[in-house]
């Protein structure tokens, strides 16, 4: 079995303040950059600890502010994103000069890592890789206020999609090796599935790499619709959603092509997780899908843990990829 690991998103963060003299002159002309030095942090820690795939860490906003402050047609008001007009792309990449930033900082620590990586030479342990992550349309525009323009939540979700399809060939031509879409709002029901089926899909659909659906939460009444979505990884949580297994189980055919991400790391749990529950998991789903190829993840973004805590949960999937199962 050929294990590679890779991170959801997000990791402990916090802005820098400017302390040296070029840092306070740049600062002073708005050229300083509060967010550098957390992406520099967030890089290392998943370098560092074996991480296959890695991202830019997530360290700016939460998932749905990174890209509702800068797609036309959202406002920021207290935290919170209103839709107030037309939903229309960015007038540029929102995430990519993070991931080439990420990748310069991971590149100086191991040579493997490369833009445009190779999925193939990923799992062959010859090439590293950095994803670009995309908070989904069914999320973003369940976690918005609809002030103006929508009279129903469908037409801007089809709207944010072709808004972010836009992101996801940025970030394919920035050198991302896949492209992953974070939709936790799949789960809750909140949306008719066929409507986030076609959303997700014509992000999934602009693009040549490899792309990632993640979905946490309980997967009891979308899984077996997921499972025909276009894309070719779903990365679900397992760890902390263990019934998910079970429904994975009654689901799953032989006939099924997606990879599987193995959601093993309970991101609610704020200690360490035990090596030996962890390998459960990921055994419990091998049996399942009866894959050659896996990859396995925590359950969610890190970033309301301890950074020590985070470093302590990679460190169990570092065993994990570099011993076995």
């Amino acid at each position: 079995m050929n294990i590679i690991t890779t991170v959801v998103g997000s990791y402990p963060t916090h802005a820098y303040d400017a302390k040296t003299f070029n840092e306070r002159l740049s600062d002073s002309l708005g050229l300083y950059d509060p967010y550098r030095q957390a992406i520099v942090n967030a890089v290392t820690s998943f370098v560092k600890r074996d991480i296959d795939i890695i991202c830019d860490g997530q360290v700016r906003e939460d998932m749905v502010k990174i890209f509702a402050g800068k797609i036309n047609g959202f406002k920021i008001v207290d935290n919170t994103a209103y839709i107030k007009g037309k939903i229309t792309p960015a007038a540029r990449g929102i995430s990519t000069k993070d991931l080439h930033f990420a990748y310069k900082v991971a590149k100086s620590l191991d040579d493997r890592f490369e833009l445009n990586a190779s999925l193939d030479k990923i799992y062959a342990h010859q090439q590293r890789g950095i994803k670009g992550i995309i908070t989904g349309p069914t999320t973003i525009v369940h976690s918005s206020i609809i002030d103006n323009f929508y009279s129903s939540k469908k037409n801007a979700i089809y709207d944010i999609a072709k808004a972010l399809s836009y992101e996801a060939k940025e970030l394919e031509k920035g050198g991302a090796c896949a492209i992953q879409i974070d939709e936790p709002f799949i789960s809750t029901g909140a949306e008719d599935i066929e409507v986030s089926k076609k959303a997700v899909e014509y992000i999934s659909t602009s693009v040549d790499i490899p792309v990632i659906l993640h979905v946490c939460g309980d997967l009891k009444d979308v899984l077996e619709d997921l499972l025909s979505f276009d894309v070719d990884i779903l990365d679900f949580e397992f760890s902390g959603m263990p019934q998910n297994i079970k429904t994975l189980k009654k689901a799953w055919t032989p006939e099924c092509d997606k990879q599987i991400g193995i959601g093993c790391l309970n991101t609610k749990l704020e200690s360490v997780d035990d090596e030996g529950d962890v390998k459960k998991t990921v055994n419990d789903v091998c049996k399942i899908i009866d894959k050659q190829n896996i990859l396995i993840d925590p359950d969610c973004g890190m970033r309301m843990l301890d950074e020590d805590v985070a470093k302590g949960k990679l460190e169990v999937i570092q065993s994990i990829r570099n011993n076995g199962v």
